[in-house]
């Protein structure tokens, strides 16, 4: 199946001129619209902030009483480790967690000396930077090849270029 073929409206520089005109004017009015909604948007979540953080505080204060409740009775969570009521669940998990007692790289090197290299994590991946500086040989020896195509690309000039040009 071959390449859709698309309409052709435009046929010469000239229009080719009016439609980069009109694609700066159209990016600038977009551009615009966003940064005015990122304005009401930050503008309306700080207000909407002031309002929520009453709420935000009364409810850490009251998790906080209800925890130095818990933690004053402990009876109440024997068998059982939590307690059912009307409106939630309170209670005690039992959580564990790994606490480094050594700088990280420390540790990581004692895992590796003890061959426990599943417990490291490690991202390696080819620094394409790097590899253009290298000889198409070289490339071609490590698996890899320099790959150049033509990429369309329009470049806008900003206002003052506009307004210099219209002059």
């Amino acid at each position: 199946m071959g390449k859709k073929q698309r309409e052709r409206r435009i046929q010469s520089l000239k229009m080719v001129e009016g439609a980069l005109e009109c694609i700066a004017e159209q990016e600038a009015a977009a551009l615009q619209i966003q940064t005015e909604l990122e304005g009401k948007i930050s503008a309306l979540r700080a207000s909407y902030a002031r309002l929520i953080e009453p709420y935000a505080e009364a409810a850490k204060e009251l998790r906080e009483n209800v925890q130095t409740f818990a933690e004053d009775h402990p009876e109440l969570f024997e068998p059982k480790r939590s307690v059912d009521l009307t409106h939630g669940r309170i209670g005690f998990r039992w959580v564990t967690s790994i606490r480094l007692l050594r700088k990280a790289e420390t540790v990581i090197a004692a895992l590796e000396s003890r061959g426990l290299l599943d417990a490291v994590i490690v991202k390696k991946s080819p620094n394409k930077d790097v590899l253009a500086a290298f000889t198409d040989e070289t490339l071609r020896e490590i698996g890899a090849k320099r790959q150049s195509r033509d990429e369309f690309y329009i470049d806008l000039k900003g206002e003052e270029d506009v307004a210099s040009v219209s002059r």
